[in-house]
């Protein structure tokens, strides 16, 4: 028996790999993601074209996603220095790591806030299997 299925991308993977939610396939982002010049975000999918900011100040929401990422990790690192630090009452010590925390994660913050903007928090917008992977061409 033959499988036709061809494989595809998870949304979840390609979610983490900051891939066009549209094909799964272009990248969002130029570049790494700690670079002394800072991020650079694609204005359009390099492979099927699709406009990541839909709308003046699309990216709004995304300051509202990365607040709750950042809070979610000061609860986490102020957890672990707890534990860690055998209770200590220092309040320097939890700013201390909770700034540490907000600089060194500011990049991965920005990033996934965005990638979860547009694959979860944007309705109207879903993967199409036509523009995934190599064999699409993009129209010109």
């Amino acid at each position: 028996m033959e499988n036709n299925s061809t494989y595809t991308i998870s949304k979840f993977k390609a979610a983490t790999h900051c891939k066009c939610p549209r094909c799964r396939t272009g990248k969002i982002f130029e570049g790494g993601m700690f670079r002394l010049k800072g991020q650079k975000m694609n204005k359009n999918c390099p492979h099927c074209g699709l406009k990541f900011e839909m709308e003046p100040g699309f990216f709004y929401v995304a300051m509202f996603v990365s607040y709750a990422l950042n809070v979610a990790e000061f609860v986490t690192v102020c957890i672990a220095v707890s534990v860690l630090s055998g209770g200590s009452e220092s309040p320097w010590l939890y700013l201390t790591a909770c700034l540490l925390t907000a600089v060194i994660l500011a990049g991965v913050n920005f990033r996934y806030s965005r990638v979860i903007q547009l694959y979860w928090l944007t309705p109207n917008l879903h993967f199409n299997e036509k523009y995934y992977g190599a064999a699409y061409k993009k129209r010109s």
